[in-house]
Protein backbone atom coordinates (compact mmCIF):
# COMPACT_ATOMS: atom_id res chain seq x y z
CA UNK A 1 0.00 0.00 0.00
CA UNK A 2 0.99 3.48 -0.91
CA UNK A 3 2.02 6.02 1.69
CA UNK A 4 0.10 9.15 1.27
CA UNK A 5 2.31 12.29 0.19
CA UNK A 6 1.31 15.54 1.30
CA UNK A 7 2.46 19.01 -0.25
CA UNK A 8 3.72 20.77 3.33
CA UNK A 9 3.20 24.41 4.28
CA UNK A 10 5.17 25.67 7.12
CA UNK A 11 6.15 27.68 9.38
CA UNK A 12 9.96 28.31 10.59
CA UNK A 13 11.14 29.36 13.62
CA UNK A 14 13.31 29.15 16.80
CA UNK A 15 11.49 28.48 18.93
CA UNK A 16 8.53 27.70 16.62
CA UNK A 17 6.30 25.06 18.49
CA UNK A 18 4.28 27.98 20.25
CA UNK A 19 3.28 29.12 16.55
CA UNK A 20 -0.57 28.89 15.54
CA UNK A 21 0.34 28.90 11.74
CA UNK A 22 -0.95 25.36 11.78
CA UNK A 23 -4.28 25.77 13.03
CA UNK A 24 -4.78 29.55 11.53
CA UNK A 25 -3.73 28.16 8.01
CA UNK A 26 -5.28 24.49 8.08
CA UNK A 27 -9.05 24.89 6.91
CA UNK A 28 -8.05 26.32 4.25
CA UNK A 29 -6.00 23.57 2.67
CA UNK A 30 -7.38 20.89 0.65
CA UNK A 31 -7.74 17.89 2.98
CA UNK A 32 -6.02 14.56 2.17
CA UNK A 33 -3.60 16.27 -0.19
CA UNK A 34 -1.89 19.57 1.89
CA UNK A 35 -0.59 20.14 5.67
CA UNK A 36 1.13 22.29 7.96
CA UNK A 37 3.67 21.96 10.48
CA UNK A 38 6.20 24.02 11.99
CA UNK A 39 10.08 23.83 11.41
CA UNK A 40 12.53 24.91 13.33
CA UNK A 41 15.71 25.22 11.01
CA UNK A 42 19.41 25.81 12.66
CA UNK A 43 20.03 28.91 10.62
CA UNK A 44 18.85 31.32 8.23
CA UNK A 45 20.69 29.15 5.59
CA UNK A 46 19.64 26.02 6.70
CA UNK A 47 15.98 26.95 6.33
CA UNK A 48 16.50 27.95 2.64
CA UNK A 49 18.09 24.53 2.75
CA UNK A 50 14.91 22.68 3.82
CA UNK A 51 12.83 24.49 1.84
CA UNK A 52 14.38 23.49 -1.38
CA UNK A 53 15.58 20.07 -0.22
CA UNK A 54 11.64 19.20 0.78
CA UNK A 55 10.21 21.41 -2.28
CA UNK A 56 8.33 22.92 0.15
CA UNK A 57 6.00 25.29 -1.56
CA UNK A 58 5.73 28.03 0.66
CA UNK A 59 5.99 29.17 4.49
CA UNK A 60 6.06 31.81 7.20
CA UNK A 61 9.23 33.10 8.77
CA UNK A 62 9.23 34.42 12.22
CA UNK A 63 12.14 35.07 14.57
CA UNK A 64 14.76 35.13 14.20
CA UNK A 65 14.95 34.97 10.75
CA UNK A 66 12.87 37.54 9.35
CA UNK A 67 15.84 39.62 8.54
CA UNK A 68 18.65 37.07 7.97
CA UNK A 69 17.05 35.27 4.88
CA UNK A 70 16.80 38.35 2.52
CA UNK A 71 20.52 37.46 2.11
CA UNK A 72 19.26 33.38 0.75
CA UNK A 73 16.03 34.40 -1.10
CA UNK A 74 16.46 34.54 -4.65
CA UNK A 75 13.74 37.27 -5.26
CA UNK A 76 12.52 39.92 -2.81
CA UNK A 77 9.14 41.85 -3.17
CA UNK A 78 9.45 45.81 -3.04
CA UNK A 79 7.21 45.33 0.33
CA UNK A 80 9.52 42.85 1.86
CA UNK A 81 12.87 45.47 0.69
CA UNK A 82 10.74 48.51 1.87
CA UNK A 83 10.35 46.74 5.38
CA UNK A 84 13.54 45.10 5.79
CA UNK A 85 12.38 42.04 6.56
CA UNK A 86 10.72 38.99 5.17
CA UNK A 87 7.58 37.29 6.94
CA UNK A 88 6.54 34.67 4.39
CA UNK A 89 8.00 32.94 0.99
CA UNK A 90 7.13 30.93 -1.90
CA UNK A 91 9.10 28.84 -3.49
CA UNK A 92 8.27 27.78 -6.88
CA UNK A 93 10.87 27.30 -10.34
CA UNK A 94 13.83 26.30 -8.08
CA UNK A 95 13.57 30.33 -6.46
CA UNK A 96 12.76 31.31 -2.97
CA UNK A 97 10.71 34.42 -3.48
CA UNK A 98 10.37 36.88 -0.02
CA UNK A 99 7.86 39.21 0.88
CA UNK A 100 6.38 40.76 4.26
CA UNK A 101 2.81 41.34 4.73
CA UNK A 102 2.63 42.56 8.75
CA UNK A 103 1.96 46.39 7.55
CA UNK A 104 -1.29 44.63 6.72
CA UNK A 105 -1.31 43.65 10.11
CA UNK A 106 -1.38 46.92 11.06
CA UNK A 107 -3.32 48.38 8.56
CA UNK A 108 -6.02 45.88 7.92
CA UNK A 109 -7.31 46.66 12.11
CA UNK A 110 -7.55 50.03 11.66
CA UNK A 111 -9.69 50.30 8.37
CA UNK A 112 -11.59 47.48 10.12
CA UNK A 113 -12.20 49.64 13.29
CA UNK A 114 -13.40 52.48 10.94
CA UNK A 115 -10.27 54.72 10.78
CA UNK A 116 -9.84 56.36 7.25
CA UNK A 117 -6.10 56.37 7.16
CA UNK A 118 -5.68 58.99 4.53
CA UNK A 119 -4.59 61.95 6.26
CA UNK A 120 -5.15 60.20 9.72
CA UNK A 121 -3.03 61.45 12.52
CA UNK A 122 -1.11 58.36 13.96
CA UNK A 123 1.85 57.63 16.17
CA UNK A 124 3.49 54.66 16.08
CA UNK A 125 5.68 53.45 19.65
CA UNK A 126 8.95 52.07 18.91
CA UNK A 127 11.85 52.12 15.91
CA UNK A 128 12.18 48.35 15.99
CA UNK A 129 11.16 45.65 13.03
CA UNK A 130 7.43 45.80 13.73
CA UNK A 131 7.43 49.64 14.13
CA UNK A 132 9.06 49.92 10.71
CA UNK A 133 6.46 47.68 9.34
CA UNK A 134 3.99 49.82 10.41
CA UNK A 135 5.41 53.07 9.22
CA UNK A 136 5.88 51.64 6.01
CA UNK A 137 2.20 50.52 5.86
CA UNK A 138 0.68 53.80 7.57
CA UNK A 139 2.84 56.01 5.25
CA UNK A 140 1.80 53.99 1.96
CA UNK A 141 -1.74 54.51 3.10
CA UNK A 142 -0.89 58.21 2.93
CA UNK A 143 -1.39 58.23 7.17
CA UNK A 144 0.33 61.39 8.52
CA UNK A 145 2.92 59.33 11.09
CA UNK A 146 4.62 60.27 13.99
CA UNK A 147 7.10 58.34 15.70
CA UNK A 148 8.61 57.97 19.52
CA UNK A 149 11.52 55.96 21.07
CA UNK A 150 13.07 55.55 24.07
CA UNK A 151 16.12 55.79 21.91
CA UNK A 152 15.97 58.90 20.06
CA UNK A 153 18.58 58.19 17.02
CA UNK A 154 17.05 55.39 15.88
CA UNK A 155 13.46 57.05 15.34
CA UNK A 156 15.24 59.16 13.57
CA UNK A 157 16.81 57.03 11.58
CA UNK A 158 13.73 55.36 10.83
CA UNK A 159 11.29 59.04 10.35
CA UNK A 160 14.32 59.48 7.46
CA UNK A 161 13.57 56.20 5.74
CA UNK A 162 9.70 57.29 5.13
CA UNK A 163 10.04 61.22 5.90
CA UNK A 164 7.80 60.90 9.41
CA UNK A 165 7.90 63.09 12.12
CA UNK A 166 9.64 62.41 15.69
CA UNK A 167 8.42 62.63 18.87
CA UNK A 168 10.83 62.99 21.63
CA UNK A 169 10.30 59.86 24.37
CA UNK A 170 9.57 62.52 27.33
CA UNK A 171 8.16 65.30 26.20
CA UNK A 172 4.70 64.35 25.05
CA UNK A 173 2.79 66.72 27.34
CA UNK A 174 2.03 69.32 24.19
CA UNK A 175 1.26 67.20 22.07
CA UNK A 176 -1.77 67.16 19.33
CA UNK A 177 -4.70 64.43 19.44
CA UNK A 178 -3.35 61.28 17.31
CA UNK A 179 -6.58 59.58 15.52
CA UNK A 180 -4.33 56.27 16.50
CA UNK A 181 -1.70 55.27 18.93
CA UNK A 182 0.26 52.24 16.73
CA UNK A 183 2.01 50.26 19.88
CA UNK A 184 5.27 47.92 19.13
CA UNK A 185 6.95 48.65 22.50
CA UNK A 186 8.09 45.77 24.98
CA UNK A 187 5.07 45.01 27.58
CA UNK A 188 7.04 46.56 30.49
CA UNK A 189 7.73 49.68 28.56
CA UNK A 190 5.12 52.95 28.10
CA UNK A 191 5.85 56.54 27.48
CA UNK A 192 6.74 58.72 30.78
CA UNK A 193 4.38 61.51 29.86
CA UNK A 194 1.44 58.43 28.37
CA UNK A 195 -0.87 60.07 30.66
CA UNK A 196 -1.02 63.51 28.26
CA UNK A 197 -1.18 61.32 25.28
CA UNK A 198 -4.55 61.96 23.73
CA UNK A 199 -5.89 59.17 21.25
CA UNK A 200 -9.08 57.55 19.88
CA UNK A 201 -7.67 54.24 19.71
CA UNK A 202 -4.63 52.11 20.36
CA UNK A 203 -3.34 49.10 18.64
CA UNK A 204 -1.20 46.94 20.15
CA UNK A 205 1.73 44.74 18.75
CA UNK A 206 1.87 42.05 21.88
CA UNK A 207 -0.44 39.80 22.55
CA UNK A 208 0.23 39.14 26.30
CA UNK A 209 -0.78 42.13 28.89
CA UNK A 210 0.95 44.99 28.29
CA UNK A 211 1.48 48.66 30.18
CA UNK A 212 0.31 50.58 27.41
CA UNK A 213 -3.26 48.32 26.77
CA UNK A 214 -3.71 48.75 30.65
CA UNK A 215 -3.33 52.56 30.35
CA UNK A 216 -5.72 52.95 27.53
CA UNK A 217 -8.51 50.55 28.53
CA UNK A 218 -8.56 53.28 32.48
CA UNK A 219 -8.72 55.41 30.27
CA UNK A 220 -11.61 54.44 28.54
CA UNK A 221 -9.78 54.44 25.01
CA UNK A 222 -10.65 51.30 22.52
CA UNK A 223 -7.94 49.00 22.62
CA UNK A 224 -7.01 46.60 19.14
CA UNK A 225 -4.93 43.59 20.27
CA UNK A 226 -1.81 41.62 18.52
CA UNK A 227 -3.94 38.63 17.77
CA UNK A 228 -6.14 41.35 15.33
CA UNK A 229 -2.06 42.03 13.60
CA UNK A 230 -1.32 38.30 13.62
CA UNK A 231 -5.15 37.71 11.81
CA UNK A 232 -4.48 40.41 9.33
CA UNK A 233 -1.12 39.88 8.49
CA UNK A 234 -2.23 36.22 7.99
CA UNK A 235 -4.32 36.92 5.47
CA UNK A 236 -2.51 38.32 2.83
CA UNK A 237 0.77 36.01 4.07
CA UNK A 238 -1.71 32.63 2.55
CA UNK A 239 -3.33 34.56 -0.47
CA UNK A 240 0.61 34.89 -1.32
CA UNK A 241 2.06 31.72 -0.64
CA UNK A 242 -1.22 28.95 -0.63
CA UNK A 243 -2.65 31.03 -3.21
CA UNK A 244 -5.90 30.53 -0.79
CA UNK A 245 -7.09 33.98 0.99
CA UNK A 246 -9.05 32.94 4.22
CA UNK A 247 -11.18 35.65 5.89
CA UNK A 248 -10.10 37.31 8.85
CA UNK A 249 -12.88 35.82 11.17
CA UNK A 250 -12.14 32.72 10.27
CA UNK A 251 -8.25 33.23 11.23
CA UNK A 252 -10.10 34.55 14.42
CA UNK A 253 -12.15 31.65 15.14
CA UNK A 254 -9.01 29.54 15.15
CA UNK A 255 -6.78 31.86 17.23
CA UNK A 256 -8.02 29.60 20.82
CA UNK A 257 -6.65 26.28 19.17
CA UNK A 258 -3.64 25.02 20.76
CA UNK A 259 -1.93 21.37 19.65
CA UNK A 260 -1.93 18.50 22.72
CA UNK A 261 1.58 18.54 24.55
CA UNK A 262 0.50 14.88 25.08
CA UNK A 263 0.06 13.93 21.81
CA UNK A 264 2.72 15.87 19.96
CA UNK A 265 4.09 14.52 16.74
CA UNK A 266 7.49 14.84 16.20
CA UNK A 267 10.30 14.57 13.26
CA UNK A 268 13.69 14.64 13.77
CA UNK A 269 15.21 15.83 10.41
CA UNK A 270 18.43 14.25 8.95
CA UNK A 271 19.58 12.26 6.32
CA UNK A 272 17.59 9.38 7.00
CA UNK A 273 14.16 10.82 7.70
CA UNK A 274 13.64 13.01 4.68
CA UNK A 275 10.99 10.93 3.47
CA UNK A 276 9.06 11.14 6.15
CA UNK A 277 8.40 14.73 5.82
CA UNK A 278 5.91 14.31 3.32
CA UNK A 279 4.57 11.05 3.75
CA UNK A 280 2.87 11.54 7.55
CA UNK A 281 1.77 14.76 9.26
CA UNK A 282 3.93 16.56 11.94
CA UNK A 283 3.00 19.07 14.78
CA UNK A 284 6.95 19.65 14.80
CA UNK A 285 10.23 18.82 12.46
CA UNK A 286 13.74 19.75 14.43
CA UNK A 287 16.76 20.08 11.77
CA UNK A 288 18.82 17.57 13.25
CA UNK A 289 21.42 17.48 10.26
CA UNK A 290 25.28 17.07 11.61
CA UNK A 291 23.54 17.17 15.52
CA UNK A 292 24.09 14.70 18.27
CA UNK A 293 20.89 12.93 20.01
CA UNK A 294 21.81 15.00 23.18
CA UNK A 295 21.19 18.05 21.29
CA UNK A 296 18.25 17.05 19.48
CA UNK A 297 16.57 16.30 23.07
CA UNK A 298 17.43 19.19 24.42
CA UNK A 299 15.97 21.16 21.64
CA UNK A 300 12.78 19.57 21.98
CA UNK A 301 12.75 19.90 25.68
CA UNK A 302 13.24 23.69 24.92
CA UNK A 303 10.75 23.87 22.28
CA UNK A 304 7.81 22.27 25.13
CA UNK A 305 8.67 23.94 27.52
CA UNK A 306 8.41 27.60 25.55
CA UNK A 307 4.97 26.35 24.33
CA UNK A 308 3.42 24.98 27.22
CA UNK A 309 5.08 25.71 30.07
CA UNK A 310 7.36 23.32 32.71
Amino acid sequence: MNSITFTRYAVFGKPVLHSKSPQLFGPILTKGRESYTRIRPQSAEDLAHIVRLLNIPGASITAPFKEEILLYADEISEDARAVGAVNCIRYENGKISGHNTDHFGVTGPLNEAGLILKSAKILVLGAGGAARAAVYGLTKAGARVSISNRTEQKARELAKVFDATVIPWNSMHALPWYDAVVSTILPEAIPPDAEKLQYDMLLDAIYKPSLMTAHSRARGIPVIGGEQWLIHQGVEAAAFYIGKKPSPELLASKLSEVPDPDSLRILVLNNESIEQFSQSKHDLVISAFGMDEKTVNQLINEEKNLAFGG
